[in-house]
């Protein structure tokens, strides 16, 4: 489809008396409108079309509507009739009474458009953008970050179901593209165990019957690989994505441990099904579901989910309203402080990069805290503690009690002894530096049980301006300005309830990463305009609820 340009005029007269007169108290979105404009142009999507071809729905308007949707929890068909029969839509689309709207389809076509040419923040940043123009929203703020999990829109699959399901899967993709070359190859048994979805089977009892069903769907599968990878077989076979996924899952589960001759001239491979101690790849590698190949088993504290995570960014300046200024979609495994780096980037390409940023102690580490400061930003969140014994009994020597001399690499105890040995180990490509202390001074030392319960002591520290800003950052904590500033942090997590709450931020719509991520950035933006059309209503921003009863006392007494 090609894109036809059409300027974004004024509200239509007819429209306008109609909007007026049915809401006389003002209305959210005839609010957005005065305030905001179109908010979009035609133009800032011309991209994502093709210069030739059948004339396109206009853009700008799609774009509201995908935001008008989200914020009030449509779809599509929903969505669509709302513009046909909404007079608050028609006057914030500036569009007459009498428009008859468009198919509920195109908004469908429109977030693949935007998926496919990479444009997800596209209306997020654009909202941000005029925001910003309007002084709503100003960089080198306050700013607030917090995660929550995300439900793939897939099946949870144990270990052996999903490898039958990825099995089941392949079949099926080799049906409908090869039926022919399937129909040859395959093995009549494989339409009983396979011709119903994983779960739907009886699973046999006891860990000995579990282990042979699993192994024999093992030597099914490869039975199958090994026909695709035969000279003989067509080469593009091996390019179907179902096809590579068994590959995938194949490699993770099973080990092949010899061939062992069956009827006529093939033979049947002899696998095992790995165990625990055999070792799995780590959580972002292993395939959770062949459906959807990018959603992945996680764990945070007491909760198990598959699927993904989202990191939201918003301002928590007094005197504004607070906007969501950006979202990040991670896989679920990847921790909080690894997502920091790539928050900040973006937050700094958009020319919002915060002042101070509150986050929880996920996000706060020794090298995060270097990395924000040498941009400019003070993290603010819980540091993490030193978690030895010598530390949590208040009773020992921590490493705040040596003496430490960077220059020399030499640390002196309590006792006045200098260690034996400074050197670096890296270990999962963080640098650190053992310190060692001799033997012979530990042993006699009468502070030894104060200090180290084996032979001698040994120090581990990170490099020196992590180890500083760690340690000030602890001190920090402790004083009486950072609860006061910190306690701002709290709100974040009434963006995600209300998220969670109203627009189902917990549960992907879509299959993918990509397309959960445009969920997530199409939800903030939408939060944003409900949240801005409060602002130009002149609504005050909520305030932690409290009960009747918690009122009553906190309330003076009257004298």
């Amino acid at each position: 489809m090609s894109l036809r340009p059409t300027l974004s005029g004024n509200v239509p007269a007819s429209t306008a008396t109609v909007a007026r007169a049915a809401f006389p108290r003002g209305n959210p979105y005839l609010r957005l409108r005065d305030h905001l404009g179109t908010i979009f142009t035609d133009a800032q999507f011309a991209p994502l079309f093709a210069p030739c071809g059948q004339p396109a729905e206009c853009p700008w308007r799609l774009a509201l509507v995908t935001l008008l949707q989200f914020a009030e929890n449509l779809p599509d068909r929903r969505a669509a009739d709302a513009v046909r029969g909404r007079i608050d839509w028609k006057y914030l689309l500036g569009l007459e009474l009498t428009d008859p709207g468009f198919d509920a389809s195109v908004l469908s076509e429109f977030r693949g458009r935007l998926v496919a040419g990479g444009a997800e923040e596209h209306l997020l940043d654009t909202l941000l953008a005029l925001c910003r123009d309007l002084k709503l929203l100003s960089a080198r703020g306050r700013q607030r970050t917090d995660s929550t999990h995300v439900l793939g829109t897939v099946r949870s699959l144990n270990r052996l179901e999903c490898v039958t399901e990825t099995l089941r899967a392949a079949l099926n993709a080799l049906a409908i593209a090869a039926p022919e070359w399937l129909r040859a190859e395959a093995d009549p048994a494989w339409l009983e165990r396979y011709d119903r979805r994983a779960g739907d089977h009886d699973v046999p009892q006891g860990e000995t019957k579990r282990r042979a069903h699993a192994e024999q769907i093992g030597r099914d599968g490869h039975q199958l690989l090994a026909a695709i990878m035969a000279p003989g077989a067509p080469i593009w076979l091996r390019q179907i994505p179902a096809v590579e996924l068994l590959r995938q899952a194949w490699l993770q589960n099973f080990s092949i441990i010899g061939d062992v001759p069956a009827a006529g001239s093939k033979a049947t491979p002899l696998v095992r099904w790995r165990t625990e101690q055999e070792g799995f790849p780590p959580s972002l590698l292993m395939l959770a579901s062949p459906y959807d190949p990018e959603v992945h088993y996680a764990r945070k504290q007491s909760t198990i989910w598959i699927g993904y995570k989202v990191h939201l960014t918003e301002t928590c300046d007094e005197g504004g309203p607070h906007l969501i200024t950006h979202v990040e979609t991670t896989p679920a495994p990847v921790v909080d402080r690894d997502a920091l780096e790539d928050i900040h980037a973006a937050l700094e390409a958009k020319g919002l990069l915060p002042g101070t940023h509150l986050a929880d102690a996920g996000y706060v580490a020794a090298d995060q805290l270097v990395a924000s400061r040498r941009k400019g930003v003070a993290l603010l969140g819980p540091a993490p503690k030193d978690d030895q014994w010598q530390a949590r009994s208040g009773e020992g020597f921590t490493v705040q009690d040596f003496r430490l001399d960077w220059e020399r690499e030499v640390a002196t105890c309590p006792a006045g002894h200098q260690s034996k040995s400074w050197s670096p180990d890296d270990h999962q490509g963080r640098t650190a530096f053992k310190v060692r202390f001799s033997t012979t001074d530990c042993r006699p030392c009468p502070l030894k049980t104060q200090c180290t319960r084996s032979g001698r002591r040994l120090l581990t520290l990170r490099p020196r301006e992590e180890h500083e800003t760690l340690e000030a950052a602890r001190q920090r904590e402790g004083q009486l300005a950072f609860s006061k500033e910190y306690r701002r942090r709290a709100g974040i997590e009434g963006t995600i309830s209300a998220g969670v709450r109203v627009m189902h931020l917990r549960r992907s719509r879509y299959i993918g990463l990509a397309k959960t991520h445009l969920q997530h950035v199409l939800t903030a933006a939408a939060m944003n305009l409900i949240r801005l059309g409060a602002w130009f209503a002149g609504t005050p921003l909520a305030r932690t609820r409290q009960s009747a009863f918690t009122k009553l006392m906190m309330a003076p007494i009257p004298a």
